[in-house]
């Protein structure tokens, strides 16, 4: 595992990883054409500049810089299990981070019986996640599966090009065959979101979702060792919006949401 140096300032905090210099290329006096530069989708990022307003949040080692908390209380667990077996690696965004942190009665359901590590980030994006794995999160322990579901934050852009969601995704799945060679990958589509066509934020979302969700099918049919998991028409109603009992903020499930999460997830988790 990467070496992580935490140094905590008087009015802030910072994170630093070691990580080796940059290596100056040599000036052959010859041309060389530009590389095209990787869309960020598929790049490595981290968010430990993000800060929270809300009081009511345990602040942690870093005061408001939340996302810095999270991933040092992730790296905690993940020190945990160090040499263990993990059930259930459960790796995203809020929509994950949320089932356990808003929703606890729910997830001590789910995780009865089995050892589950919740690896979701609030406003994460696939680069994020990318990040994380190469900062460690899948490292030292043996994961039986990996639930993964990640790219609604990266589609609440205009500018997001669905393509490039789908090869941060498949640039996920690739290091965690790296990481964990052996565990069961459980892919599920991006969610739907938005209550109507009036919920301008996520209505502009929903076809980016849709497009991302037909390539990421597509890209699960070609990699027979990836178990696609969609269950997206039980999240919505007959208008095809997603009805506020089940997502009462139009994106994040409520506990019948995620009751519905873990009925899809029973047959192939084994329970």
């Amino acid at each position: 595992m990467k070496t992580i140096v935490y140094a905590v300032a008087a009015t802030a905090a910072f994170v630093l990883f070691a990580a080796p210099a940059p290596v100056a290329a040599a000036n052959s006096g010859k041309s060389v054409a530009a590389k095209p530069a990787d869309p960020i989708e598929v790049t490595a990022v981290s968010h430990m500049e993000s800060r929270t307003k809300d009081r009511t949040r345990d602040p942690g080692l870093f005061g408001d810089y939340w996302w810095a908390n999270r991933f040092l209380s992730r790296h905690q667990l993940v020190e945990k299990y160090q040499g263990r077996t993990v059930d259930v690696v459960m790796l995203g965004d809020s929509i994950m981070h949320f089932w356990e942190w808003k929703h606890p009665e729910s997830w001590k359901k789910f995780c009865a019986g089995r050892e589950v590590l919740n690896l979701g980030y609030g406003g994460d994006r696939t680069e994020t996640v990318i990040w994380r794995i190469m900062h460690g999160e899948l490292d030292g322990y043996t994961a039986k599966t990996i639930v993964l579901m990640i790219g609604t934050n990266n589609n609440s852009s205009d500018k997001t090009e669905p393509a490039n969601v789908a090869k941060g995704v498949a640039k996920i799945i690739s290091l965690i065959k790296e990481k964990q060679p052996n565990a069961k990958i459980i892919l599920h589509p991006i969610f739907p979101r938005g209550a109507s066509a009036e919920s301008k934020h996520h209505a502009k979302a929903r076809p980016r979702c849709e497009q991302t969700n037909v390539l990421l099918k597509e890209y699960a049919a070609a990699h027979p060792e990836i178990v696609w998991v969609d269950f997206n028409d039980k999240l919505v109603d007959a208008t095809g919006w997603v009805p506020k009992t089940l997502m009462a903020d139009e994106i994040h499930p409520t506990d019948q949401g995620y009751d519905i999460w873990m009925a899809a997830l029973a047959p192939v988790l084994g329970k």
